[in-house]
């Protein structure tokens, strides 16, 4: 097998990799859970957080 055809399916692995834990954690917004498990005293974001 020639090196481009394994770099191109690395690249496509990751890249399927990526896109399932973006469309996860879009998924995860759209039901309002929080993605850091909810763990606000001791998260350095949680100003910034959006709580409904």
């Amino acid at each position: 097998m020639p090196s481009w055809a394994i770099t191109l399916i690395t690249v496509a692995v990751l890249l399927g990799i990526a896109a399932a834990a973006v469309i996860s954690l879009i998924r995860s917004r759209k039901r309002s859970k929080s993605p850091c498990g909810g763990a606000c005293s001791s998260c350095p974001y949680c100003c910034g957080c959006n709580k409904k």
